[in-house]
């Protein structure tokens, strides 16, 4: 069947309560959600069969403000097997990328809805993420985490005041394999990441730069321990640099008037979007997926505010249902893959929601090349969210801070490498 007949098949077939505008029915999106599972279990299974691989993403990003080092990683263990339903059924071994939206956040959606609203003086959130890293010569990989902690809460005018801790957790061998591998070591609890040979590349291209002849000429180390150096870096409010999120910036003020119908929250979002950036349509419309994933898992807005986030996302391209995985805390949830519009853009990633309250519980990155010592569709990447909610405990700091200036107690003085090739 060509795509063109599919595609109009499944639109035919698309219920009309699944339309943005309609009053959502738990039960109905609780069927669909059954259906779509086994719809992505059965074209899965048939890929398996004939030795194809998913691909995945790198993920591009890094810890803000003290330079620390992008963090993250190990291995997700996805199930094939969804819950049973019924519901509409594409053509047999067609892909899941073939569904006009998402039915994971539609009824994440619903369930999103009869959460409880609560309040306190400042929105919390904890988040811990990691990235697997091969130790040069050693063969093995290591999971590098770290935890970030962050209060918010309204400012003076249009600015709300920010606090964002990152902690250094300590390393672990990734699996199993890289255990043994890193016995066969002598267990070693202290390591230099460096890649000395590309980071006097790197530093010699960027000294050829003009006005760049100020860079070092001797890389400096990235020591990881196993403990870890706790924490790491402190951005208060008003500091040296502050942490934002992706997409348009909302301060809570304004979140308080933002349109609980999803039609309306779409058309506001694009308003904002559009007035704090100056820049391609394909982009506009990257930023306005990020903007509406932000209100659906970072920011302190209302269930039914969350809720219509979740259906604006859903309706936006890029978006494809995954199904049932179990996350890098071996939490059960729903998965859909989220794919930059960007041309040539390596930021493919999951985002997994909570089987019963479609609250967010992690999002992962995938290889899409062999880099970095990854193989395509390896995990690279994690952030698991272990805490959401509003808190009436202040922050525990007041000024920015870095763990490597001299007067902080976790200050490193013993730099020097450990691999001087």
């Amino acid at each position: 069947m060509k795509h063109d007949d599919l595609m109009r098949r499944l639109a035919d077939a698309r219920p009309g309560h699944l339309d943005l505008d309609r009053p959502v029915d738990p039960e109905v999106r609780r069927t669909e959600l059954q259906g779509v599972m086994r719809r992505i279990r059965e074209p899965q299974a048939a890929l398996v069969k004939r030795g194809r691989s998913r691909v995945g993403v790198r993920p591009a990003w890094s810890v803000a403000l003290a330079g620390a080092a992008a963090v993250t990683a190990a291995a997700l263990v996805v199930t094939t097997a969804g819950p049973p339903g019924e519901g509409p059924r594409p053509e047999a071994g067609a892909p899941a990328a073939d569904f006009s939206e998402s039915r994971i956040l539609l009824a994440a959606a619903s369930d999103v809805e009869k959460t409880e609203a609560t309040s306190g003086a400042y929105w919390y959130q904890e988040k811990h993420t990691g990235s697997l890293r091969r130790v040069p010569g050693k063969g093995y990989t290591l999971d590098v985490r770290h935890e970030s902690r962050t209060w918010l809460t309204k400012g003076t005018g249009t600015r709300d005041r920010r606090w964002t801790l990152h902690i250094d957790a300590g390393a672990r061998p990734a699996t199993q394999a890289d255990k043994e591998a890193w016995r066969a070591d002598g267990s070693p609890k202290r390591w230099d990441l460096t890649d000395y040979g590309q980071a006097r590349r790197d530093l010699r291209r960027e000294r050829n730069k003009p006005g760049r002849d100020d860079m070092p000429l001797t890389p400096r180390p990235e020591i990881v321990t196993w403990d870890g150096t706790g924490e790491l870096a402190g951005d208060a409010p008003g500091g040296r640099a502050d942490t934002v999120s992706a997409g348009a910036e909302i301060n809570l003020t304004e979140l308080q008037s933002l349109p609980v119908d999803p039609d309306r929250l779409r058309k506001r979002l694009e308003q904002i979007v559009d007035e704090q950036y100056n820049a391609p349509q394909h982009i506009l419309q990257e930023l306005l997926g990020q903007t509406a994933e932000n209100l659906a898992v970072e920011l302190p807005v209302s269930p039914q505010l969350r809720a219509a986030a979740y259906r604006v996302r859903a309706s936006l391209p890029g978006v494809r249902d995954i199904g049932e995985v179990t996350d890098r805390s071996g939490r059960p949830g729903y998965a859909v893959e989220i794919k930059s519009l960007r041309p040539g853009a390596e930021n493919k990633r999951r985002l997994i929601l909570d089987k019963e309250t479609g609250l967010p519980l992690s999002e992962e990155w995938y290889a899409t090349s062999a880099r970095d010592g990854h193989r395509p569709g390896e995990l690279t990447g994690y952030t698991t969210f272990t805490a959401m909610r509003w808190t009436d405990q202040a922050p525990p700091f007041d000024k920015d801070f870095m763990a490597d200036e001299p007067e902080h107690p976790n200050a490193e003085t013993d730099v020097e490498p450990t691999d001087k090739r």
